[in-house]
């Protein structure tokens, strides 16, 4: 069987536990259920785990490219997924070195130059630049499949592995945080089932998922440019040797 990739590890399975780990820890603090702990069926337990740490990572995964793509305010919020032509605009480097090479492409499938300096490109009308961010958009993903049919992809790949291992973190931290108000909420209800946990604990569970969210968001944003960088980066070289 053909063992896991970074990118597998890092987008999907890392960041589910991540989230299992913390909801269990969420669970001993109020008393819902009990821990799962390694006892003499200890194969049986990583096994579940690693099962249920799978399904929350696929879920995470999905979940993501739904919020980023469809959710204004998830962006505005956690700034985490910036469009491929803003990091190619913000980078002015990038159409002094590749633009000629990259457009040369650009007019095989599009019939048109599609990258333009930022002060150019600020210069069209609304319809165009929509139309423009849509065709480097479109261009990213073809390049992305190009590469990787041709075998290129691996350090682009690795950025994008960390990219989504932080993104997803996010979320997973966002989930909990909301998880763990609602829980302490309703513990101090009248009658309530679930027990009152102490005030420290719950505060330090809190905190550390607050950094822990922070911290991957900026990680996030930063993995992202660098991803889209590079991204360019090959595929101007890939243009080059052919």
């Amino acid at each position: 069987m053909e063992k896991l990739s970074l990118y597998d590890l890092l987008s999907l399975l890392l960041p589910g536990i991540i989230f299992i780990f913390f909801l269990n820890t969420l669970s001993s603090i109020y008393g819902l259920t009990p821990s799962w702990i390694v006892n003499d069926n200890w194969t049986s337990s990583i096994g579940i785990s690693l099962c249920f740490a799978l399904i929350a990572g696929a879920a995470l995964y999905a979940t993501n490219f739904y919020l980023v793509k469809n959710i204004k305010w998830y962006n505005r919020i956690f700034c985490m997924y910036k469009h491929v032509a803003d990091i190619y605009f913000e980078k002015g480097f990038l159409h002094k070195l590749m633009g000629e090479t990259l457009n040369s492409k650009a007019k095989d499938w599009y019939n048109k130059e599609i990258f333009y300096t930022k002060d150019d490109y600020y210069k069209k009308s609304n319809e165009e630049q929509k139309s423009i961010k849509d065709n480097q958009d479109e261009y990213y993903d073809r390049m992305y499949y190009e590469l990787d049919n041709n075998g290129k992809i691996e350090h682009a790949r690795a950025f994008q592995s960390f990219y989504f291992f932080f993104r997803q973190t996010v979320l997973a931290c966002s989930l909990l945080l909301i998880i763990h108000t609602i829980i302490y909420t309703v513990c101090f209800i009248p009658c309530s089932c679930i027990k009152a946990p102490e005030f420290y604990s719950a505060l330090y569970i809190f905190i550390v998922l607050t950094i822990l969210l922070i911290t991957s968001a900026k990680l996030a944003q930063w993995y992202r440019k660098q991803m889209v960088i590079k991204m360019y980066w090959t595929y101007f070289t890939h243009l080059n040797n052919k």
